[in-house]
């Protein structure tokens, strides 16, 4: 009896299981899990059919291997096979991050390999790609019919306007090694019209960062060159690697190649341009020749250890005009530099050694008046006490040679000691003592262009110096206003005589007086020349906080010289005499709608001005206005133009959140009111998430020696993700 009643019991309770089985296990259980050798399952129902090593699954279906998922109404999973069906609203996104939509996939249990039919995808990159069919391989690439791709987005209002751009192919495959997917018998649709036929075309797969392939092309009209056509071809060497060759054909001279190498290491970097043509050049006389032209530009650096580092930058240009005409380079330089380099610091100190040569920009300058500068030695020592005394010790040496026979051999040793004190009531002290020493070994010749004395000479010069600065800020507030007013009054005691003809002056001709170096005690840039006799620098700064009316911000100053005055030739700065010009500057800005600055010299005497220059910037939603504009009556270097005025006008215009449009140009004012231009330029642009295009238009309205008056026209477009 015991016995008939333990086997009832154990009836009941597999009875019982099999009851909540069915209603939480194949009768629809809320969620379900189920973890396979590749992938994590979940659905609202799972369904094992042990008997043909089957899983079914119905209802949210999710399957997450690693970051792949995917989701359906309806799965199966052979687990023999180890394949899946999905049916129903099926999405996938792999390793990518690249999303297919589709009614049904058949894949690979690991979601790696698999067919796809009539499906859609968006990329990584945000571009749409779909296909009648893909056979999909993450490891050995993909192959697809009949695509379509584009990366413009669909219109919201209508989503049945086709896009901007779009390509349409009849096979399709993607090549993860090279980094590229290629296209077969490919049309390219604007707008839905077909307008170009290719047999063949590649663009980056979306997945890689870099890979190889053509760059957006460029247009150009040009009254020099003619009709051009300019076409980038990326290569991508490696991972820290590149190179960009840029061949452009002309229709009225040869064709030009352009190189552009990068180079990233460990320890250092690498870039390297060069270019090259045959073409034409006229020279100073007039006369018209077909040449090699080009050019090379060389950057390297390389860190030697945690302190040193050294390189080379050089640029050198096949003759003077190069750079300029076929636009290589900063038109604005009048000379080419080439130069080594090795430097290294630490805590307490700095320490340069470079050698440095020239090509000159002009035609009508000579290389025999060009210096080699070898070696050039900067070294510096500097040490912060902890009573607010610093200290600072220098030495400078160079040897300068050149072509007519003229050299310099020059050592400098400075040193300084200086200390700032701010005393309980607010004022600010600053002294300073200079002690300098330098030793020269001067050759100067009959064809010498060179400030100084002819002859040989060896010279010897001690100067020392000794100046103080006082400052007294005083700030008022009022409301939410503040006011800050700051006058200051700079001594300085030095000898007079430190610029005997015997040396001769080689780095020290840029000399300028302004705002920016009224309180300097050496306002040239270099060593042969120094800024002799005692003087007295006075200036006041102000700076007015209006808060919702902007800021202002100004300074005032000169220099005065009690005893003889600066006997160097520093025409246009008022030095030369005991009271120097005035200098200041007065800066605005009203949040981000205006920026002004102004900065003046003017006479000591009549007020006159000597050098103007005048910033105006002006930000209204869609409008952006710039104006720059400069006026030098006395420049204080003698070889260049004494009178100068120019300005520069800037007008952008955003038409709407596509299209934006400028116009600009650089006018000399000197001799009308609205003076010659010299320099036009404009431009159209569209740019959306799918294309750029952009006209051009300028013209340079000088005639230099092979640099004509010139028009061009351009138009370059770049179909964004391809």
């Amino acid at each position: 009896m015991d016995k008939f009643k333990l086997n009832l019991k154990c009836k009941f309770i597999k009875l019982f299981f099999i009851v909540l089985l069915q209603i939480f296990v194949i009768k629809n259980s809320y969620s379900e899990q189920l973890k396979t050798k590749n992938s994590f399952l979940t659905a609202n129902s799972i369904t094992y059919h042990e008997d043909i090593s089957l899983i079914s699954a119905d209802g949210d279906v999710e399957v997450i291997n690693g970051i792949q998922v995917l989701k359906a109404n309806k799965l199966t999973y052979d687990m023999d096979k180890d394949y899946i069906l999905a049916e129903g609203n099926v999405s996938l996104n792999d390793k990518n991050n690249n999303m297919y939509f589709s009614e049904t996939m058949e894949l690979q249990g690991n979601l790696k390999k698999g067919v796809i039919k009539n499906f859609n995808s968006i990329l990584s990159d945000g571009s749409s790609l779909s296909a009648r069919i893909i056979i999909k391989d993450d490891e050995n690439g993909d192959r697809l019919e009949k695509i379509i791709y584009t990366r413009c987005k669909r219109c919201e209002e209508d989503s049945n306007k086709p896009p901007i751009w779009q390509i349409r192919a009849l096979k399709s495959d993607r090549k993860p090694e090279k980094g590229i997917i290629e296209y077969e018998n490919v049309l390219l649709d604007v707008y839905g019209i077909p307008i170009l036929y290719v047999p063949y075309i590649s663009h980056t797969d979306p997945s890689k960062k870099v890979s190889s392939g053509l760059l957006s092309p460029k247009f150009k009209n040009n009254t020099t060159f003619g009709l051009s056509y300019s076409q980038p071809y990326y290569f991508s060497l490696s991972k820290y690697k590149d190179l960009t060759l840029t061949p452009t054909m002309t229709s009225n001279e040869g064709p030009i190649i352009e190189s552009h190498y990068r180079s990233l290491r460990t320890k250092g970097s690498s870039m390297i341009k060069t270019s090259f043509t045959r073409g034409s050049h006229t020279n100073i006389d007039g006369k018209e020749s077909n040449k090699f032209r080009g050019h090379i530009d060389i950057k390297v650096a390389e860190r030697i250890n945690k302190n040193w580092v050294t390189g080379i930058n050089a640029t050198r240009a096949s003759d003077f005009s190069y750079m300029q005409r076929y636009k290589m380079g900063n038109e604005s330089n009048i000379h080419l530099t080439q130069r080594a380099y090795i430097s290294g610091s630490n805590k307490d100190f700095y320490a340069k050694i470079e050698g440095m040569y020239f090509q000159p920009l002009d035609a009508y300058k000579s290389n025999r008046n060009v210096p080699l500068i070898l070696p050039n030695i900067e070294m510096l020592w500097h040490k912060n006490y902890d009573n607010g005394i610093m200290r600072k010790i220098s030495i400078n040496s160079s040897i300068i040679s050149k072509s007519d026979a003229s050299n310099v051999q020059k050592l400098s040793l400075n040193s300084s000691w200086s200390k700032n004190k701010i005393s309980s009531i607010g004022y600010v002290l600053k002294s300073s003592l200079y002690g300098r020493a330098d030793i020269y070994r001067n050759k100067k010749t009959d064809n010498s262009k060179v400030i100084g004395k002819l002859g040989t000479h060896n010279i010897f010069r001690a100067l020392p110096k000794f100046e103080t600065m006082l400052s007294f800020p005083v700030i008022k507030y009022y409301k939410n206003n503040s006011i800050l007013i700051e006058p200051i009054v700079q001594g300085i005691l030095a000898p007079k005589g430190g610029n005997p003809d015997t040396i001769h002056n080689l780095d020290s001709i840029d000399f300028e007086l302004s705002d920016y170096n009224l309180f300097s005690s050496n306002r040239f840039t270099g060593i042969d020349r120094i800024e002799e006799g005692s003087r007295i620098n006075l200036g006041v700064k102000s700076t007015f906080n209006f808060n919702e009316l902007g800021n202002l911000h100004s300074i005032i100053g000169r220099s005065w010289s009690p005893l003889n005055p600066q006997s160097e030739f520093i025409s246009g700065t008022g030095l030369n005499k005991k009271l120097s010009n005035v200098v200041g500057n007065i800066m605005y800005d009203y949040k981000d709608f205006l920026s002004l600055g102004y900065h003046f010299r003017r006479d000591g005497l009549n007020f006159r001005s000597q050098r103007d220059t005048l910033n105006l910037e002006v930000l209204t939603k869609p409008l952006m206005a710039v104006i720059d504009y400069t006026m030098i009556r006395d420049d204080s270097i003698s070889s260049q133009n004494m009178i100068s005025e120019q300005a520069h006008i800037s007008l952008t215009w955003d038409i709407t959140d596509n299209w934006k449009s400028n116009i600009s140009q650089s006018r000399d004012l000197r001799n009308t009111n609205w003076g010659n231009a010299i320099h036009s330029a404009g431009y159209l642009e569209f740019k959306n998430e799918c294309i750029i295009i952009r006209l051009e238009a300028s013209r340079k309205h000088q005639n230099l020696i092979d640099i004509p008056d010139t028009n061009e026209y351009s138009i370059s477009f770049n179909l964004v993700g391809f």
